[in-house]
């Protein structure tokens, strides 16, 4: 490791509150967290900076990976062993577990199976948000890695150095990766957080964004692992519509501010968008069709006449 973590360890020593607390909940992830946690003990910066890192009772030698780097960076790193998974609980770890452990002025976030590739990357955004104070969480370019190939975004060509976003143009494009992202923690109530029922990285975005604008800072900085064992990436097409529509759809209905017509239109869409992969499922019947249905009858029942008739003829092909 760097000379760097000699720094941090005074600063600590000292009892120097940390500027920065990095989040990052790990599950199953031997083969990838330790590059995870040199990601951010390689952090170059003129701030301490926590690492609050939570193992939701792993099968595999997570744990014991950790307990390593644990042993020694006892004052950087603050581990939390479950010894019963919660996420089959449905409980949120960062928002019921990790969160209030933070004692940063920001927080970042990244699960264990990615990692940060950029040197600077807490030092760049930190300088950002103590620069801007109308800005309250930001997020930068990634690389997706599938196999041994890292694959870059088209943002790194199409948006600005610095992109704003506000519910105006929240998620066009979807540049907003939680690997990425560093805010504000006061701008964000974990209380507020588990209000809702469908909550994603989406809520917390939308949650900072009431107390201030965001900003997509254009340097390639972390690296989201495309694997077998990730939650989220290899579910089914349907799954990761209709999740993020349940999820959009209530930011809108709770959250006034988001009541603009680019998160109308974006709800709209993925609703469609989820019919449409429903559509795929109604053939298998081994396929659990009660949610598929359920988007189905939701979708035509705000559709206009023309959508309606296009995609009952899809339907009608469909069962052809």
């Amino acid at each position: 490791m760097r000379d760097q973590h000699n720094i941090i360890l005074n600063w600590q020593g000292n009892s120097e509150q940390p500027l920065v607390s990095v989040l990052c909940d790990t599950y199953n992830h031997e083969n990838f967290i330790r590059e995870a946690l040199e990601g951010f003990l390689n952090q170059e910066t003129n701030f301490p900076f926590e690492i609050i890192i939570h193992d939701d009772a792993s099968t595999d030698k997570t744990a014991e990976i950790v307990k390593e780097f644990v042993d020694r960076y006892p004052l950087i790193i603050k581990p939390v062993f479950q010894k019963e998974n919660q996420y089959s609980k449905k409980i949120n770890f960062w928002s019921d577990v990790t969160f209030p452990m933070a004692q940063g002025k920001y927080i970042a976030l990244c699960e264990g199976d990615d990692y940060w590739v950029d040197v600077l990357k807490l030092q760049k955004q930190v300088d950002f948000l103590e620069s801007n104070d109308d800005y309250a969480i930001t997020w930068t370019d990634y690389y997706t890695k599938k196999g041994e190939e890292l694959l870059p975004n088209e943002f790194r060509t199409t948006l600005p150095l610095v992109y704003t976003i506000d519910f105006d143009n929240l998620f066009v494009p979807y540049c907003t990766n939680t690997l990425t992202c560093v805010f504000r923690k006061s701008a964000v109530d974990p209380l507020d957080y588990k209000k809702f029922v469908y909550g994603k990285d989406n809520t917390l975005y939308s949650l900072a964004l009431c107390h201030g604008k965001g900003a997509y800072m254009n340097f390639q900085s972390a690296v989201y692992r495309w694997h077998p064992g990730g939650v989220y990436s290899l579910r089914s097409p349907f799954f990761q519509r209709y999740s993020s529509y349940l999820n959009v759809k209530e930011i809108y209905e709770c959250i006034p501010e988001a009541r603009t017509k680019n998160i109308k239109r974006i709800k709209r869409l993925l609703l469609k968008y989820s019919a449409l992969e429903a559509l795929k499922l109604l053939k298998d019947k081994n396929q659990d069709q009660s949610e598929p249905k359920k988007a189905i009858k939701e979708f035509l029942a705000h559709a206009s006449f023309f959508a309606k008739i296009k995609f009952l003829w899809r339907y009608i092909k469909s069962r052809i």
